[in-house]
């Protein structure tokens, strides 16, 4: 996810703020990575764009950076029309979640709290 978003920052000249809590997560997710069950590209993807996002805790990379991850499903959507779009993925069976917000260009494409 955090690849897809660091182009998109880098295309439109903003920056990003997630807030991790609110990103939604498969419930068997921490015996996974306790098991050491990250692909080998989650790595990798952190050396490419790693130095553009600033990262709250280390122990988030493994689930941010996941090459697995629906990060090209990320959408940018104005606030006010949050609620509209948000009601009409779930009318067609598209759950949406919303869990960050764009702002003006910063030093770093992302920073995840």
């Amino acid at each position: 996810m955090l690849g897809h978003l660091s182009e998109m920052c880098e295309g439109s000249g903003l920056s990003a703020t997630i807030e991790f809590d609110k990103i939604p997560k498969f419930n068997m997710l921490d015996y996974y990575i306790e098991n050491k069950c990250i692909p080998g590209g989650t790595y990798r993807n952190w050396s490419s764009y790693g130095s553009f996002i600033d990262l709250k805790d280390e122990k988030l990379k493994p689930i941010l950076c996941d090459p697995q991850t629906s990060g090209g499903l990320l959408i940018a959507v104005e606030e006010q029309a949050l609620e509209k779009v948000q009601e009409l993925l779930k009318t067609n069976n598209y759950p949406a979640t919303s869990f960050g917000y764009l702002t003006e260009k910063k030093e770093k494409f992302i920073t995840v709290i």
